[in-house]
């Protein structure tokens, strides 16, 4: 499983993303990003997808 906590990717959040790939986790988590925080598609921009990926954790 992998996971990031939504603060750490800079919002003022504490839901946890999981998925079991770092795509699900993108995913899942750009899903969360819309619904919870009125993020659009093309606010998830490559920078902001790199700066996800490092702080990505297996557990």
């Amino acid at each position: 499983m992998k996971t990031i906590n939504c603060r750490e990717a800079g919002f003022d959040c504490d839901f946890i993303v999981k998925g079991e790939t770092e795509e699900e986790v993108l995913k899942n988590g750009m899903e969360h990003a819309k619904k919870d925080h009125n993020m659009k598609e093309e606010d998830m921009t490559s920078e902001m997808k790199e700066k996800i990926r490092g702080i990505i954790r297996s557990s």
